[in-house]
C-alpha cells in the first residue's frame, strides 16, 4: 500500500503558478516528489476555504485518513508535514484530536509560515495566469468532457447523471469578483485604522470573516485566470451515497454566498422550494401518516418563519437552518458543540425547544420518519432509494435512513431539470442549480413529477447579482449541520448548506 501509486485524478484545481511560488519560497518543498508536492499545494489551497471548515473546530480544516492515504500513501502523510511544518494538528490531551464514535476527523490549520506564503502569493493574483495541473503535475491540456465522476464516493460506476454530458465550464464574472475584492479590502483597511464611522464602513461584518472571504474572492479569481479556459472554474462532482452530487477541489457549490454572487453574476438562480420538507410530506402521506403541521408550515413559509424569528430575536435564515436540521434529526441538546446550539446559542436552542410551532413540526417529522421506515421495503438488510443506491440499515440509524429516502427523491429531481436545459445549466447544487438563462420553471416542474413521482414547486428564476453594498453587512449564519452522506470526508455524514 505503501508504493502504491494513487489513482490519477486527471483534472483538478491546481494552480501552477502557486506550485512554482511554493518551490521557491518554502523550505524543503521542492525536494519532496512531484506528486507529494502537487497533493500538499491542494491541501494550502483549500485548508482556508468554506468547503474544508471543520464540523467542529472553527478556523480549521477536515481532511480525511482516507483521503490522505490515497495522495500520500498510508500513514506516510505526518512524516511530510513534519518535515515541511505546513500544518498544526488540532490536539486533544497530547494526542491528535478526532473520533470514530462522533464521526469527527483529525482538524488540520495551515502554520503560520505558510499562511504568509499564501497570502504573498495572492496579492498578485490580477497580474497572473496561471496553468491548470492534474493530481499527478501535468498541465491539463482540454476541460473534461463530462462533469460527474465516472465512479462515484464507493468507488462504484455512478448510477445516474447517464447518456449525456454535466457542463465542466463555470463562468466565473471577474469584473464583479474584482469588485468585490477591492470593496473587501477597503473594509479591512478601514477596520485596522479604526474608520469605522467613516465611508469605507457600514454593518457589522466580522474582521475575521472578511479576511476569509477576501482569501476565497482572490483564489477564485486567480484559478478563474486560467490558460485552459480563461474566465472559467472548471468543476467536476463526485456522486454520493445517497446520489447526491458533491463537487470536488475548489469549488462555487460550497463557497460563501458573496463569493458565488459575484462569480455567477448575471445568470439564473434555480431551487426547488421547501424541497426536503415538500418530499418528506408526500412520502410519509404515501405512507398512510397525515402531516397536519408540516402542512401549514408549508402551506405558510414567510409567515411562520418570520413569527419564530421574531418571537426568538433570531434571524429568519437561523429559523430555516433549524426547520431543516429537525427534518434530519437534530436533537434537542443543550451541549454548545451539538446542531442547534451551535446555529443559535444554548439560551436561543432552548426556547425553540419549547416553542409549540417547532415542537408541532418535531413531532411531526418523528412520526412521518416511523411511518416511512416501517413501510419502506427492506431486502437483505438494506434500503434502496429513488436513485436506486442501498443503505445497509443495520449500520445507519432511523435519521440516517430517512436522510438517504429523501436525497435520492432529491438526486432524481436534480437530473430531470438538469437533462431539460444541459446546455443552459453551468452550476448543480443539491436542491437547486444556476443557469445561463431564464428556463420555463413550470416545464421543470413537470420534469420532476414525471421523474420521481413527487409535486415539487420550482420558482422562476432569480437574477444572480452580487449587491456590493449590502455583500459584507454580516457575518453569514453558521450552516453547517451533520447530515447526508459527504463524499470529501471518506466517512460519516455531511453537511446541510443553506446560502
Amino acid at each position: 500500500m505503501q508504493n502504491q501509486k494513487p489513482h490519477k485524478q486527471r483534472y483538478a484545481q491546481l494552480s501552477e503558478s502557486f506550485l512554482k511560488y511554493l518551490r521557491q519560497h518554502l523550505g524543503g518543498f521542492r525536494q519532496e516528489p512531484v506528486r507529494v508536492q502537487v497533493a500538499l499545494l491542494g491541501m494550502i489551497m483549500q485548508a482556508p476555504t468554506k468547503f474544508r471548515q471543520h464540523d467542529y473546530y472553527e478556523g480549521w480544516a477536515r481532511f480525511h485518513y482516507t483521503e490522505l492515504e490515497r495522495k500520500f500513501g498510508r500513514n506516510r502523510f505526518n512524516g511530510i508535514n513534519k518535515r515541511l511544518e505546513i500544518f498544526l494538528v488540532q490536539q486533544d490531551g497530547g494526542r491528535d484530536d478526532w473520533s470514530k464514535v462522533e464521526g469527527r476527523t483529525k482538524a488540520y490549520m495551515l502554520t503560520d509560515k505558510v499562511t504568509d506564503l499564501r497570502s504573498q502569493f495572492l496579492k498578485t493574483v490580477t497580474r497572473r495566469i496561471t496553468n491548470l495541473l492534474t493530481e499527478d503535475g501535468d498541465v491539463q491540456r482540454t476541460l473534461p468532457s463530462q462533469a460527474v465522476e465516472a465512479k462515484g464516493k464507493d468507488g462504484q460506476t455512478r448510477k445516474g447523471w447517464k447518456g449525456y454530458a454535466v457542463r465542466t465550464d463555470v463562468p466565473v464574472n471577474q469584473e464583479v469578483m474584482k469588485k468585490l475584492m477591492l470593496l473587501i479590502q477597503a473594509k479591512l483597511y478601514a477596520i485596522e485604522h479604526g474608520f469605522v464611522q467613516g465611508s469605507l464602513w457600514h454593518g457589522d461584518a466580522d474582521p475575521k470573516y472578511l479576511e476569509e472571504l477576501h482569501d476565497e474572492v482572490r483564489m477564485t479569481l486567480h484559478l478563474s485566470r486560467n490558460k485552459l479556459a480563461f474566465g472559467i472554474l472548471p468543476h467536476r462532482y463526485v456522486e454520493s451515497d445517497s446520489g447526491r452530487l458533491y463537487a470536488n477541489g475548489f469549488n462555487l457549490q460550497n463557497a460563501y454566498r458573496p463569493v458565488r454572487q459575484a462569480a455567477l453574476d448575471g445568470c439564473y438562480d434555480y431551487d426547488i422550494e421547501n424541497c426536503h420538507f415538500s418530499i418528506l410530506e408526500q412520502m410519509s402521506r404515501r405512507h398512510g401518516h397525515e402531516c397536519k403541521a408540516i402542512c401549514h408550515y408549508l402551506a405558510n413559509k414567510k409567515p411562520v418563519r418570520e413569527l419564530l424569528a421574531t418571537e426568538l430575536d433570531i434571524k429568519v435564515k437561523q429559523v430555516k437552518i433549524a426547520l431543516l436540521a429537525l427534518v434530519y434529526g437534530a436533537t434537542f441538546s443543550v451541549d454548545p458543540d451539538h446542531a442547534l446550539p451551535k446555529l443559535l446559542g444554548v439560551d436561543k436552542a432552548q426556547a425553540l425547544y419549547r416553542h409549540p410551532m417547532f415542537l408541532a413540526l418535531g413531532e411531526d417529522v418523528a412520526a412521518a420518519r416511523t411511518a416511512i421506515l416501517k413501510g419502506h421495503p427492506v431486502v437483505r438488510k438494506t434500503i434502496k432509494n429513488l436513485r436506486g443506491l442501498t443503505m445497509n440499515v443495520s449500520k445507519h440509524d432511523a435519521k440516517q435512513q430517512l436522510a438517504h429516502l429523501l436525497q435520492g427523491v432529491e438526486a432524481v429531481a436534480l437530473e430531470a431539470a438538469h437533462r431539460l436545459y444541459p446546455d443552459h445549466i453551468v452550476l448543480l447544487q443539491h436542491d437547486g442549480f444556476t443557469s445561463t438563462r431564464l428556463l420555463d420553471n413550470k416545464a421543470i416542474e413537470k420534469a420532476i413529477e414525471r421523474a420521481t413521482g413527487y409535486q415539487l414547486e420550482v420558482p422562476e428564476g432569480e437574477l444572480v447579482t452580487c449587491q456590493l453594498d449590502e455583500a459584507l453587512d454580516d457575518h453569514p449564519v453558521k450552516n453547517q449541520i451533520g447530515i447526508g452522506l459527504q463524499p470529501n470526508t471518506g466517512a460519516g455524514f455531511g453537511h446541510i448548506v443553506v446560502s
